[in-house]
């Protein structure tokens, strides 16, 4: 495989990042450049989207877009620490329907935050992936003043959590975080409780750089102790891997690679937890499918109504194969790392985007009656970069606050 393949498809990632960036007037008047996740129907600014787009953002030298977004979601939170799901001109269903008919909506002032969804619930992993976010981009780039202004917006939005759990795990309705089309990940689920420790960690990491000692020894303990509880409540000894949600034993490749690439997992469970996804013949030349199928009662019926009813589970979605890609290179499978990386370049030069859900089988994107793929998607073409770019050099480096 070419070095060159890999440097070109990042270079296509990165123009897709920049295509979805918006200059929107902020309450003072002043420009705010914000990260929209899609050019279409996903023209809103995104908050878990965003949130798991800046390492990629950063990457390509987007600082002041990082900033501006992230100051504009957290002023946004509510009194209670819940943050907006994402800021629009518009209700959002405006954008979907202007979508079918092959229409784009511009973004501008003033942005109004949305909170719940059209299944009428909150975004149960926003407020971590949003406090990870902060804490990456305050340390990464030396921003300590910053993240000292808005550190009491942090804690209270990890603090949110404490009135939404029950035996210290958080318990979230049906179709409340990024698979918002599966009504089977309610209770307890493994993602949202992976964020939640990964927010924590993040912020013990950050009262650390800002030189509160006390507070990140307290901060680094309460964090461990959640990985405890998760892996007594999640690891499937007999599967060798994570389970979807505490209650089922399904598989689902967005929480067990995180896991991975993380350092949530030790390096044997890390290595399970790929076995398990090779056992359940998920894999695709371009990636995992989202995971193991789930029937057809335990999906939304919008995604029923759209013609695309494998959306969440059967779909390759290329942000998780940005995460395969690394989580490979860490268990030491740099045969399959290097096969998957030259195939997801391949379909982002072939296609000029890194495009949001792609048909298992044929490796195009994912359309149904009422439904296309956003391309470019700003949270593959983030994660890509960021991960294209780590295979071209050859390092294995995890997702982790230097």
């Amino acid at each position: 495989m070419s070095r060159q393949v890999l440097l070109d498809a990042s270079v296509v990632a990165a123009r897709g990042l920049r295509t979805n960036l918006r200059d929107v007037p902020g309450p003072d008047g002043r420009v705010r450049r914000l990260v929209a996740a899609g050019p279409g129907q996903y023209g809103s600014v995104w908050t878990r989207d965003f949130a798991w787009s800046v390492e990629g953002l950063l990457l390509a030298g987007e600082d002041r877009a990082v900033r501006d977004t992230l100051d504009a979601l957290l002023a946004a939170q509510r009194p209670d620490g819940l943050v907006p799901r994402l800021l629009d001109t518009r209700w959002p269903w405006a954008r979907f329907a202007r979508a079918v008919l092959k229409e784009r909506l511009a973004l501008h002032a003033p942005l109004v935050p949305n909170f719940r969804s059209d299944q009428f619930v909150y975004a149960y992993d926003a407020n971590a992936l949003l406090v990870w976010a902060a804490c990456e981009y305050a340390l990464r780039r030396d921003e300590l003043a910053w993240a000292g202004l808005v550190l009491p917006r942090l804690e209270a939005a990890l603090s949110w959590y404490e009135t939404h759990e029950s035996q210290g795990l958080v318990v979230q309705p049906p179709c409340s975080d990024w698979k918002d089309k599966l009504k089977a990940r309610r209770g307890a689920v493994f993602y949202t409780n992976l964020a939640r420790w990964k927010a924590a960690s993040a912020l013990a990491a950050l009262y650390a750089g800002l030189g509160r000692r006390a507070a990140a020894q307290e901060a680094e303990s309460a964090a461990k102790t959640l990985q405890r509880r998760l892996e007594r409540a999640f690891w499937d000894a007999e599967g060798g891997c994570y389970r979807d949600t505490a209650q089922g034993s399904v598989y689902s490749s967005d929480s067990n690679l995180a896991a991975c690439v993380w350092g949530f997992a030790d390096p044997e469970r890390a290595a399970k937890s790929l076995r398990a996804l090779d056992r359940c013949r998920l894999w695709t030349p371009w990636g995992p499918r989202a995971g193991q199928t789930y029937p057809a009662s335990e999906k939304s019926w919008l995604s029923r109504l759209a013609g695309i009813p494998g959306y969440h589970d059967e779909g390759v979605w290329l942000w998780i194969s940005a995460l395969a890609l690394d989580a490979l290179a860490l268990t030491g499978r740099e045969a399959h790392r290097a096969r998957l990386a030259a195939a997801v370049a391949g379909l982002l030069t072939a296609d000029g985007a890194a495009g949001e859900v792609y048909h298992p089988e044929t490796g195009r994107p994912l359309s149904g009656r009422l439904y296309r793929a956003e391309s470019p998607f700003t949270w593959s073409s983030a994660m890509l970069l960021a991960a294209l770019t780590r295979a071209a050099a050859g390092t294995p480096a995890a997702l982790e606050t230097a």
